[in-house]
Protein backbone atom coordinates (compact mmCIF):
# COMPACT_ATOMS: atom_id res chain seq x y z
CA UNK A 1 0.00 0.00 0.00
CA UNK A 2 1.08 3.51 -0.73
CA UNK A 3 -0.71 6.40 0.96
CA UNK A 4 -0.38 10.04 1.91
CA UNK A 5 -2.11 12.26 4.45
CA UNK A 6 -2.21 16.03 4.12
CA UNK A 7 -3.88 18.14 6.85
CA UNK A 8 -4.88 21.74 6.17
CA UNK A 9 -5.78 23.21 9.58
CA UNK A 10 -7.02 26.47 8.07
CA UNK A 11 -9.55 24.67 5.87
CA UNK A 12 -10.17 21.99 8.52
CA UNK A 13 -9.63 19.40 5.80
CA UNK A 14 -7.66 16.18 5.58
CA UNK A 15 -6.75 14.81 2.17
CA UNK A 16 -6.01 11.09 2.20
CA UNK A 17 -4.74 9.33 -0.90
CA UNK A 18 -4.35 5.55 -1.12
CA UNK A 19 -2.96 3.63 -4.08
CA UNK A 20 -2.08 0.13 -5.20
CA UNK A 21 -3.27 -2.72 -2.96
CA UNK A 22 -5.14 -1.80 0.24
CA UNK A 23 -6.65 -4.21 2.78
CA UNK A 24 -8.79 -3.65 5.86
CA UNK A 25 -5.84 -3.47 8.28
CA UNK A 26 -4.22 -0.81 6.13
CA UNK A 27 -7.45 1.21 6.06
CA UNK A 28 -7.46 1.17 9.86
CA UNK A 29 -3.79 2.22 9.91
CA UNK A 30 -4.55 5.19 7.65
CA UNK A 31 -7.40 6.36 9.88
CA UNK A 32 -5.36 5.89 13.06
CA UNK A 33 -2.43 7.76 11.57
CA UNK A 34 -4.84 10.57 10.69
CA UNK A 35 -6.53 10.96 14.08
CA UNK A 36 -3.18 10.64 15.91
CA UNK A 37 -1.53 13.32 13.75
CA UNK A 38 -0.50 16.44 15.70
CA UNK A 39 -2.53 18.70 13.38
CA UNK A 40 -5.73 16.62 13.50
CA UNK A 41 -8.78 17.96 15.33
CA UNK A 42 -12.03 16.06 15.79
CA UNK A 43 -14.62 17.32 13.35
CA UNK A 44 -12.26 18.00 10.43
CA UNK A 45 -13.59 16.95 7.03
CA UNK A 46 -11.86 14.13 5.14
CA UNK A 47 -11.39 13.73 1.42
CA UNK A 48 -10.35 10.13 0.70
CA UNK A 49 -9.01 9.68 -2.82
CA UNK A 50 -9.15 5.94 -3.50
CA UNK A 51 -9.06 6.24 -7.31
CA UNK A 52 -5.57 4.73 -7.41
CA UNK A 53 -6.47 1.52 -5.57
CA UNK A 54 -6.00 -1.40 -7.96
CA UNK A 55 -6.38 -4.31 -5.53
CA UNK A 56 -8.94 -4.20 -2.70
CA UNK A 57 -9.14 -7.56 -0.89
CA UNK A 58 -11.93 -6.40 1.45
CA UNK A 59 -15.00 -8.49 2.29
CA UNK A 60 -18.41 -7.60 3.68
CA UNK A 61 -17.22 -8.94 7.05
CA UNK A 62 -14.27 -6.53 6.86
CA UNK A 63 -16.70 -3.64 6.33
CA UNK A 64 -18.64 -4.72 9.43
CA UNK A 65 -15.35 -4.86 11.38
CA UNK A 66 -14.37 -1.37 10.21
CA UNK A 67 -17.76 -0.04 11.27
CA UNK A 68 -17.45 -1.56 14.75
CA UNK A 69 -13.86 -0.33 15.06
CA UNK A 70 -14.88 3.13 13.89
CA UNK A 71 -17.42 3.27 16.73
CA UNK A 72 -14.55 2.88 19.20
CA UNK A 73 -12.79 6.00 17.86
CA UNK A 74 -15.93 8.00 17.02
CA UNK A 75 -15.08 10.71 19.57
CA UNK A 76 -11.63 11.15 17.98
CA UNK A 77 -13.14 11.46 14.50
CA UNK A 78 -15.87 13.93 15.40
CA UNK A 79 -18.80 15.13 13.38
CA UNK A 80 -17.13 16.23 10.16
CA UNK A 81 -17.81 14.88 6.72
CA UNK A 82 -15.89 12.12 4.92
CA UNK A 83 -16.04 12.05 1.13
CA UNK A 84 -14.66 8.92 -0.54
CA UNK A 85 -13.82 9.01 -4.25
CA UNK A 86 -13.57 5.60 -5.91
CA UNK A 87 -13.59 4.62 -9.59
CA UNK A 88 -13.26 0.85 -9.47
CA UNK A 89 -16.59 -0.90 -8.95
CA UNK A 90 -15.37 -3.07 -6.07
CA UNK A 91 -13.87 -0.15 -4.15
CA UNK A 92 -16.94 1.99 -4.84
CA UNK A 93 -19.37 -0.76 -3.80
CA UNK A 94 -17.60 -1.68 -0.58
CA UNK A 95 -17.24 2.01 0.30
CA UNK A 96 -20.97 2.51 -0.30
CA UNK A 97 -21.66 -0.41 2.05
CA UNK A 98 -19.52 1.34 4.69
CA UNK A 99 -21.45 4.57 4.07
CA UNK A 100 -24.78 2.82 4.61
CA UNK A 101 -23.94 0.83 7.74
CA UNK A 102 -22.11 3.72 9.39
CA UNK A 103 -25.04 6.13 9.11
CA UNK A 104 -25.42 6.26 12.90
CA UNK A 105 -21.86 7.53 13.44
CA UNK A 106 -21.18 11.19 14.12
CA UNK A 107 -19.18 11.54 10.89
CA UNK A 108 -21.23 11.78 7.69
CA UNK A 109 -19.81 9.55 4.96
CA UNK A 110 -20.60 9.77 1.25
CA UNK A 111 -19.05 7.94 -1.68
CA UNK A 112 -18.56 9.48 -5.10
CA UNK A 113 -17.16 8.46 -8.47
CA UNK A 114 -16.10 12.01 -9.40
CA UNK A 115 -13.69 14.17 -7.39
CA UNK A 116 -15.62 17.33 -8.31
CA UNK A 117 -18.82 16.01 -6.67
CA UNK A 118 -16.96 15.00 -3.49
CA UNK A 119 -15.21 18.34 -3.16
CA UNK A 120 -18.46 20.28 -3.65
CA UNK A 121 -20.26 18.10 -1.07
CA UNK A 122 -17.52 18.96 1.44
CA UNK A 123 -18.18 22.64 0.80
CA UNK A 124 -14.84 23.21 -0.89
CA UNK A 125 -14.05 24.92 -4.18
CA UNK A 126 -13.19 22.49 -6.95
CA UNK A 127 -9.95 23.24 -8.81
CA UNK A 128 -9.41 21.41 -12.09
Amino acid sequence: MCHSIKIDKGRQLVEITARDSVNVLELKEIFLETVEHRDWQAGFNMLCDYRGIVDFPVTTRDIDDINEWQASIDALIGNGRCAVVACKDLVFGMSRMWELISSERSQQIRVFRQMKDAVIWLGETFKE
